[in-house]
């Protein structure tokens, strides 16, 4: 046979192959189990045996399973002791944990061990990866819960005995992972700066305010919760450029205040997601110009809108390129077509500070196993703001009313302009935008399927040449994550959306696509 008929055979072989390949009831189960659990379906497992015996259909077998992780009214498991449920809650868990790039304590600006080794005892730093847990299981919850909600939730979690008897944990505090059985530690003791008195590292003599802090949980999350709970901070050191300066000296500073408290606009206004986007140290208080939290804006952004910078055009800003401004970003469009979005943004959070809970740790005395941890502090908003986007440092800019602005250009090309005042009007402009629900759609979708979606305004004439080079196929990919967004919008259930993606011919495909 010649290798021109041998090539023809293979083809007419291959035929059947070019077009879409259903997956088999059985591969289905599979498919959705192992994206729903992280782990593949274990022998003789009884739904299998049902779906392989014709009694039950797997799509309906994946949506059970998928509801096996509801939680309710008061935030635990409905299903705790089930083994399936616990891996579908924790596998979408750490799937949220991704949508963020900071998600530890060590990534807060300034954060060590040595003068804020409590931080990760009280505050979790996957929050933001919890809220959307809770949003997506808790029952009555809405998507839109993520950026309105006005309290922070709360991991509740369950210790594997067994593991932690092969470890040999005898405490339950976090930082166990790195100070170990810490008995001293375990206590959970901080120490908050003195009201009048100077620093002094005995801890027999200081005169700091001594308090004992609910620590998070630690172990397997069996639940989300809405935090209610309060917890007095007495005072705290801002202690800039490591001089000590006391919260409780600074005018308009709120230095005593609950421990719980969000700023509002759900994982937006938590203490623990602004600290760890601040993207500045302690003490620094904003000044309209330089100096303002445009990390947390641009994580906002990225996070919750899919939205790569500059999301403006040229034309919506040139009126606000300066030319001889003293921040070098206002001097050229290039700069400002960012800024103009981020800075604005920023605003809304103007009077947060991060503080530490003392000047330094105590060294010497009965006391040196208490802690000393990172805090967000405000200003209280007794000023009036400053109109539109200062050029140059405003005085007092801190202490100011929290005026900003939503601006940028959403994926179907229009121009969202809101003013809003404070984070919580903020999140709740954000929460009404399609781009919110488109973004979170393209990422369960490339999550259930690895097929990536480009967002971005194709309306803009600078992506003329982008729109052309797209294929067939990205743009039908595009037109069904934007149908699923639209859906979510109006549901505001992410479970439906879920199922809806596990009903698609995308995932019912061999190949998640026809070939």
């Amino acid at each position: 046979m010649t290798v021109t008929k041998l090539i023809f055979a293979f083809t007419l072989l291959m035929a059947p192959f070019a077009y879409a390949q259903v997956l088999s009831e059985a591969g289905l189960f599979n498919r959705c189990y192992s994206h729903l659990t992280g782990k593949p379906v274990p022998l003789g497992h009884a739904t299998m045996a049902q779906i392989r015996a014709g009694k039950i259909k797997a799509l309906d077998a994946c949506n059970s399973l998928l509801d096996k992780a509801e939680l309710d009214a008061s935030g635990p498991l409905v299903n705790r002791s089930d083994k399936e449920a616990r891996a579908v809650l924790n596998t979408f868990y750490n799937f949220h944990r991704t949508w963020f790039t900071a998600n530890t304590v060590e990534q807060i600006q300034e954060y060590n061990e040595e003068m804020s080794r409590g931080t990760m005892d009280i505050y979790d730093s996957t929050e933001p990866g919890l809220a959307l847990t809770r949003a997506m299981f808790a029952r009555n919850a809405q998507y839109r819960d993520v950026l309105t909600l006005g309290q922070g939730v709360r991991a509740q979690r369950e210790e594997d005995m067994a593991v932690r008897n092969r470890i040999g944990f005898t405490v339950n505090f976090p930082g166990r992972r790195l100070a170990g059985n810490n008995t001293g530690l375990d206590q959970n003791l901080f120490n908050f700066r003195a009201m009048n008195t100077g620093f002094d590292g005995n801890s027999d003599r200081t005169q700091a305010t001594f308090v004992t802090l609910p620590k998070i949980e630690v172990g397997e999350l069996v639940g989300v919760r809405i935090a209610t709970d309060n917890a007095t901070i007495p005072n705290l050191s801002l202690q800039p450029l490591g001089a000590d300066k006391r919260g409780s000296d600074q005018p308009g500073l709120n230095f005593s205040f609950n421990l719980f408290a969000t700023q509002g606009g759900g994982v937006l206004g938590t203490p623990i997601y602004l600290m760890l986007n601040y993207g500045h140290g302690r003490g620094l208080e904003a000044n309209g110009t330089t100096k303002v939290p445009r990390r947390w804006s641009q994580t906002n952004m990225e996070s919750f809108l899919c939205a790569e910078l500059p999301a403006l055009r040229e034309n919506d800003i040139r009126q606000y390129v300066v030319g001889n401004s003293s921040a070098p970003f206002r001097n050229s469009s290039s700069c400002v077509m960012c800024h103009a979005t981020l800075d604005p943004m920023a605003y809304t959070a103007r009077n947060v500070v991060v503080g530490n809970s003392d000047y330094a740790a105590l060294s010497e005395g009965s006391r040196t196993h208490s802690k000393t941890a990172l805090h967000l502090a405000t200003y209280r908003a007794e000023l009036a703001s400053v109109a539109g986007w200062p050029s140059e440092p405003v005085a007092n800019f801190h202490r100011q009313v929290p005026s900003g602005r939503l601006f940028f250009r959403s994926m179907t090309g229009t121009l969202v302009d809101r003013q809003v005042t404070g984070i919580a009007q903020l999140g709740a402009a954000m929460a009404e935008t399609k781009d919110y629900y488109y973004c979170a759609a393209k990422r369960y979708f490339q999550y259930f399927t690895g097929i990536t979606v480009a967002l971005y305004d194709r309306s803009n004439p600078m992506n003329e040449e982008l729109n052309r080079k797209l294929s067939t196929e990205a743009v039908e990919d595009r037109k069904f994550v934007e149908s699923l967004g639209e859906e979510l919008q109006r549901n505001q259930s992410v479970r439906l959306m879920v199922k809806q993606i596990m009903s698609s011919k995308y995932y019912r495909d061999v190949n998640y696509r026809e070939k």
